[in-house]
């Protein structure tokens, strides 16, 4: 065999064990990834199997008032309390959101923008029951706000911020510099700059994090626990400093209902409207995100 023929079969060898490592890398990977992709819909699909039974037109859309908390009846009061707590928290942290993102492109030098990264990814890694603590001992008991819809809000909206801001952040780091330049050449001031050409540019972005932070919202059981929800008692608040029932707690209190079938199904079903109306926030939300 020629030196030809040796170099040939040696250069062959080497693709042939560089395709089985690749392929062995891909095997890996591949049963690393499947039980992070197949155990949550798993998990949906089991909630969405066990609660479909329960769901109807009267199921959701009917209140349980006077049938013993929902056990044999509608959510519709939990489903509204759940919304009205998430829309209100965005609603609260909206404007500190903008404002931050806003000071963090026209204000903050390169020191200040990365302390302020630090403390945002800071503060999403402190566990929300330690926000609700918080509002129960601040606005429950010394503001006396009392467990109610705005103590509840105030707190998601302070669980949502950080994410709020750096969604808004990303939005507007988006919009190309060549636009600013061309209205900052034009003489245009800070604000205008912000109302006529940032703003206009980024909120699809903007759009799609309070969507985001709706569905997070949506999620949250611990900080609403102990500050704004009732198991019993409350159907539609008077104000926003009464207290007001939540799909969450709805099923944390269900849940516990072991020896009752009836509780049971409606915990499912609940689980099952939750968990619809988080992904249709979530949906919306990655449409807006194409625009």
């Amino acid at each position: 065999m020629n030196q030809s023929s040796l170099t040939s079969l040696n250069s062959a060898c080497t693709k042939r064990r560089g395709l089985t490592r690749t392929r062995l890398t891909k095997a890996i990977i591949t049963l690393l990834a499947l039980p992070a992709l197949l155990l949550p819909a798993a998990s949906l699909t089991y909630i969405l199997f066990k609660g479909a039974p329960a769901l109807s037109f009267d199921f959701i859309f009917t209140s349980g008032e006077g049938q013993g908390f929902g056990h044999s009846s509608g959510i519709f009061p939990q489903l509204i309390g759940s919304l009205l707590l998430a829309l209100g928290a965005v609603l609260v942290a909206t404007p500190f959101a903008l404002g931050t993102a806003l000071y963090q492109q026209l204000l903050a030098t390169p020191r200040q923008r990365r302390l302020l990264e630090r403390f945002l990814n800071m503060l999403q890694g402190i566990p929300p029951i330690v926000f609700g603590l918080f509002g129960l001992i601040v606005f429950v008991h010394l503001m006396r706000w009392g467990v109610s819809l705005a103590t509840g809000a105030v707190i998601l909206a302070i669980v949502i911020l950080p994410m709020l801001i750096l969604n808004s952040v990303a939005a507007l780091a988006r919009i190309p510099h060549e636009y600013t330049a061309a209205a900052q050449s034009l003489g245009l001031s800070h604000g205008a700059v912000i109302w006529r050409v940032w703003l206009p540019q980024a909120w699809p972005g903007i759009a799609t994090g309070l969507l985001l932070a709706i569905a997070r919202a949506l999620s949250e059981t611990a900080p609403i626990l102990f500050t704004a929800t009732v198991f019993s008692g409350v159907t539609w608040p008077d104000s926003i400093f009464d207290p007001v029932t939540s799909l969450q707690t709805h099923i944390f209190y269900l849940a516990q209902e072991g020896g009752s079938t009836t509780a049971i199904e409606v915990a499912w079903g609940s689980a099952a409207v939750l968990i619809t109306t988080v992904a249709l926030f979530s949906l919306l939300a990655r449409w807006l995100r194409r625009l």
